[in-house]
């Protein structure tokens, strides 16, 4: 695994191709690489690939790599020696890619009770129009909520969802005005739109649909069209819940198309911030080995400190 890889190890491994590009040196190709598995990323380069993987490799590939972990602007760097398609009975995907602590089974459990705490008859109607639809439930428990910042791996959706769903009750015993079902339909599917932003193969990446339209505005549509299946169903509510969703990142800066104006959009807004950042965080700090200060994070604008490494 990756995360294994050491200074000046020779290594043969298992990897998906991340990234690939083709670039020139002393007019000569050669290949710039990433690689990753379901212990982390690394960058790659191979000097004098061959003619098939100069032509034929691409990202998302399975490869069988043999080569040595060197070191580039102060980064490890897989310096490929030789490198060949994967045959399928070679490796095993769940060593590819990332998985939630918790299991399908596990998810499913805890996705289906939180449903069961609603008690307005047509918020769960439409939540379990949802869940009753076996395809749709897996795909969800499947789903990732992120390529690389938070929760960013095979039940990462499902996990995310219920994190901030938690949150959301949590805060709401302090505010008795809050209206609590509206909460539970908001952090099970104010993601819900990552089923459609993100694919996942043998590495999760953004798909057309994702870039094109967006997570917010997929999600927005999915709920608005199955509600209209629900006879009686009342504007008043579906527009509440729809805000929900639409406002949930918080500014129009931060892409969502509206702010939120009503308290549950609120709750629901801060208690997704604080899921996906600590879910960023976590991650960050076992990059770290959960000690010392973290490379510079970009998205935070800061580096993190993670205390002292215990002697």
């Amino acid at each position: 695994m990756i995360r294994d890889f050491n200074l000046y190890d020779s290594v043969t491994a298992f990897l998906v191709i991340r990234r690939r590009d083709v670039k020139e040196y002393n007019e000569k190709p050669f290949l710039s690489l990433e690689f990753g598995d379901a212990s982390g990323r690394i960058a790659g380069v191979w000097w004098e690939p061959d003619r098939i993987s100069l032509e034929d490799s691409e990202a998302g590939m399975v490869v069988k790599v043999k080569g040595e972990i060197s070191e580039y602007r102060g980064k490890p760097q897989l310096k490929v020696i030789k490198m060949r398609p994967a045959k399928e009975e070679e490796y095993d995907l769940a060593e590819l890619l990332p998985h939630s602590k918790f299991s399908a089974e596990e998810l499913r459990a805890r996705v289906l009770a939180m449903s069961e705490k609603i008690e307005n008859g047509y918020i769960k109607q439409l939540v379990q129009s949802f869940w009753s639809e076996e395809t749709f439930l897996q795909e969800y428990l499947k789903a990732a909520a992120g390529k690389l910042w938070h929760h960013a791996y095979i039940g990462g959706l499902a996990e995310h969802s219920l994190n901030v769903t938690e949150l959301c009750l949590d805060l709401a015993r302090r505010y008795d005005f809050l209206d609590r079902d509206s909460l539970i339909f908001g952090g099970l599917f104010h993601d819900v739109g990552k089923m459609s932003q993100y694919k996942v193969g043998a590495f999760i990446d953004y798909s057309d649909e994702g870039r094109l339209v967006g997570h917010i505005s997929w999600a927005d549509h999915l709920v608005t069209k199955r509600a209209e299946t629900i006879e009686g169903f009342p504007p008043n509510l579906l527009m509440k819940l729809r805000h929900l969703i639409l406002s949930h990142h918080g500014e129009v800066a931060f892409g969502s198309p509206v702010v939120p104006q009503i308290a549950e959009a609120f709750i629901l807004h801060y208690a997704d911030e604080i899921d996906s950042k600590m879910g960023a965080v976590e991650r960050i700090g076992e990059k770290t080995g959960g000690s010392g200060w973290s490379e510079f994070v970009q998205l935070l604008n800061r580096h993190l400190y993670f205390g002292e490494e215990e002697k």
